[in-house]
């Protein structure tokens, strides 16, 4: 690809500074005017605990899968790299980037505290947590990282519009990832149409195992596929093996996955995998998409969901449902669960008991 850098620009501040909407919409702009790019969340790359993979060790866990991330991407053929997510507020990120074939622009968002607390509490944060927001900001005010960017008054539309002059919009050729070698478990993938419950219910085991003082990794598969041009399978399993690596080198010894669909792309990752399948009938779908809506799931980039008008709801319901029905005629290797009238809890502990097993 030559001796050109490829520019990563990374969006980052303390919770509510607006990183992931700003990030969010960079990518969105750069893809709708035909460039070829990737965006990921630096959050979703150190999701494993609890110590020796987690605690401190954070966030070199989270550098290190990144690098791996970007350059899996910067070989694809990715001309501009969209990053957003928390760094180290005592070193930063440049230094991990020192020597690499990336351009680096770190950008850190901030207000004034009194808009930073008004973005935290609507986006449905805890009031109790704000004590530690203001010190999370504090101490990235401390060090003065990055170009420091006040958003004070500002929507996030003109945010993403000056941060946007400076993204590379270019197309090119597309190359597919290198093979990927099977990597061992154990590997439970989370499965089901939109909406089901997967998430709630992986992540829901996950703190069960860590609580158990089990080194556990847990990976959202649709938080690997955000490319243009894509989507690209091909991409998620060559993001989802470096991962696993990275995981499983700072002391993972399980792997839990969501994801809509497993194919057979994301299975060559592993050398063996259990597949649990939840399914739901109309009536709980539709439910569960309104539940969305009214936000109750974390907030993540690319979720179309959450603050959705009726008519939006309804177009989702309608393809959960249909999704739901072509899943069940396509069955393949793997544990369904009909989790259709079940609360939360009650299809957590029913994955648990599968996964224990």
């Amino acid at each position: 690809m030559g001796t050109t850098k490829t520019p990563v620009l990374w969006t980052t501040g303390a919770p509510g500074a607006g990183k992931s909407t700003t990030a969010w919409g960079l990518y969105t702009r750069v893809l709708e005017s035909g460039g070829n790019v990737a965006y990921v969340d630096i959050d979703q790359l150190g999701l494993i605990g609890p110590p020796p993979g987690g605690g401190d060790a954070s966030h070199a866990i989270k550098a290190a899968n990144l690098l791996r991330v970007l350059e899996i991407l910067r070989r694809r053929g990715a001309r501009q790299l969209v990053v957003s997510g928390v760094v180290d507020p005592e070193n930063g990120v440049e230094r991990s980037f020192e020597g690499s074939d990336f351009a680096l622009t770190l950008v850190r968002l901030t207000c004034d505290r009194d808009e930073l607390r008004r973005r935290f509490l609507e986006r449905g944060s805890p009031s109790e947590a704000l004590p530690d927001l203001f010190a999370v900001a504090d101490a990235y005010d401390r060090t003065g990282f990055g170009e420091e960017m006040d958003t004070t008054g500002q929507r996030p539309g003109e945010t993403v519009e000056a941060l946007f002059r400076r993204c590379l919009v270019a197309d090119g050729p597309v190359r597919p990832p290198d093979p990927v070698e099977p990597h061992p478990g154990p590997v439970t993938v989370v499965t089901g149409p939109t909406a089901v419950g997967k998430s709630t219910a992986a992540w829901s085991v996950l703190r069960d195992f860590w609580q158990r003082e089990t080194p556990v990794a847990y990976v959202d598969l649709a938080q690997f596929g955000f490319v243009h041009p894509g989507p690209d399978p091909a991409v998620e399993a060559a993001n989802l093996a470096a991962v696993w690596r990275g995981y499983r080198e700072a002391g993972a010894r399980r792997l839990l996955v969501v994801a809509r669909e497993f194919g057979p792309e994301h299975r060559q990752v592993f050398e063996e995998v259990t597949v649990v399948h939840l399914d739901a009938d109309a009536a709980t779908l539709t439910e569960r998409v309104g539940r969305r809506a009214e936000g109750e799931s974390a907030l993540l980039a690319g979720d179309e969901l959450r603050g959705a008008p009726p008519g939006v709801r309804d177009r989702v319901a309608a393809r959960a449902i249909a999704e739901a029905a072509r899943m069940r005629r396509d069955p393949g290797p793997r544990v369904v669960l009909d989790t259709s009238g079940q609360k939360p809890g009650e299809t957590a502990a029913a994955l648990l008991d599968v996964v224990r097993q």
